[in-house]
């Protein structure tokens, strides 16, 4: 009669339960409280492999309502409730037959690592065993901790694949001949996975980069399935491909490693490429400057010409004025009269010697020195004997030059220290 009322509780979760006296007391003695178990096997867990975790409810009498079993959402781990999970059980404790419920969760975990599944409270509704009334009992469940590992043959696998089954299909349209510009051709991708979820397959068509085409990819397809708890898939990609420019395109290979939990061994499921080929003009020169770069250049150039006409206009004029005041002061020194005569004495030029002299004695004031003009006039006097011109007496001009300029300096030093203050007294 027992089994006969879980399944009842099974079916319609308030068949058994009145609506308007439905009486909650306390749960009985210990010894007859409701018993939650949880069993975890196999032993060991490896990725991409279930477990089962089997949660087991049992009660003295029968239960009214469902269990509230936990969801079981745990990172890393898919977690899958196969058709059938929950059913009626029964077994004896102490010398009776007690019936209940067990819910066998399907654990895939998807890494490798500890992974743990934390505390639970699960809620027993069941009939009190001398009035038949609900009683609520709160029963904790502890902890479930496992490891999951990877096989040797398959530590080296990335992306890390095992199932017992892998294959590959693809469908190429379009491509029975040379594409014409704006022509497409399209390559279909289908993985179909089984011992395992479609999740653990990777992406499969690689990306092509080239101008003779361009890929417009479509949202990957990944369909899920599941037979006794046994999970299986497929996934696909799909990409089309539109000619632009003349040229051949390959579209690579696709191979994919993975571990076959039936053989032990690690296989590789692959597909050939496929070569395109475009009838199609080439591709354009690319412009050495873009359009922003010629427009950055134009307005460069244009403020650089806008600036050296306002320096030819407002800066030039002034800094020529200064370089011709400056010059203008300079060609009328002492210094530069006294170098006029240094060029004409080292030019043995004396008609030049006599004017750069008369120019540098209005600047120079003081009396003429008798050594430089014996010297020049020994000179004057050898030309006219026609005798051979001398080194030696155009060093004398230069020495006597050069005494009589210190001598006339240091005398305009005296007179200028000499000077009277301005305002006496």
């Amino acid at each position: 009669m027992s089994l006969i009322a879980v399944a009842l509780a099974l079916a319609s979760p308030t068949a058994l339960v009145a609506q308007d006296d439905t009486v909650t007391v306390p749960a009985p003695a210990e010894a007859v409280q409701p018993q939650v178990t949880a069993e975890l096997t196999p032993d060991t867990a490896v990725v991409g492999q279930p477990l089962v975790l089997r949660i087991k409810v049992l009660v003295p009498t029968w239960l009214p309502d469902p269990p509230g079993f936990p969801a079981l959402d745990v990172p890393n781990v898919i977690v899958r409730l196969p058709e059938g999970a929950s059913g009626p059980i029964s077994e004896s404790v102490g010398g009776e037959t007690w019936s209940g419920v067990s819910r066998a969760y399907r654990l895939y975990p998807m890494v490798p690592g500890e992974v743990s599944l934390p505390a639970q409270t699960i809620t027993v509704t069941y009939a009190d065993p001398d009035t038949s009334a609900p009683v609520t009992f709160e029963a904790s469940l502890d902890p479930v901790r496992f490891t999951a590992t990877v096989p040797e043959g398959a530590a080296g696998l990335d992306p890390l694949i095992l199932a017992s089954g892998l294959t590959l299909e693809q469908n190429i349209e379009g491509a029975d001949g040379p594409l014409s510009e704006g022509d497409a051709a399209s390559r279909s991708v289908t993985a179909k996975i089984s011992g395992t979820s479609a999740l653990f397959i990777p992406s499969l068509i690689p990306p092509v980069e080239s101008e003779a085409v361009r890929a417009y990819p479509k949202d990957p397809s990944i369909a899920k399935a599941s037979d006794r708890g046994v999970l299986s898939g497929s996934r696909t990609e799909t990409v089309s491909y539109v000619a632009q420019y003349g040229g051949s395109v390959e579209l690579p290979p696709i191979s994919i490693d993975w571990f076959n939990t039936e053989t032990g061994t690690v296989e590789t499921a692959q597909l050939e490429g496929v070569t395109l080929e475009v009838d199609a003009p080439g591709p354009p020169v690319a412009a050495r400057f873009s359009p922003r770069q010629i427009a950055l250049l134009v307005g460069g150039a244009i403020l650089l010409l806008l600036a050296a006409q306002g320096i030819r206009l407002y800066a030039l004029p002034p800094l020529r004025r200064l370089r011709d005041k400056r010059k203008a002061a300079w060609e009328a020194s002492e210094a530069y009269a006294a170098r006029q005569v240094r060029q004409a004495i080292a030019q043995k030029d004396l008609a030049a010697t006599h004017r750069a002299l008369a120019t540098w004695a209005d600047r120079c004031p003081g009396h003429a020195a008798q050594d430089l003009e014996n010297a020049l006039a020994g000179i004057g006097a050898g030309r006219y004997r026609d005798a051979p011109d001398t080194g030696g007496d155009w060093l004398a001009v230069s020495s006597a030059f050069q005494a009589d300029r210190q001598r006339r300096l240091a005398g305009a030093s005296h007179r200028v220290e000499a000077l009277p203050p301005l305002n006496p007294g």
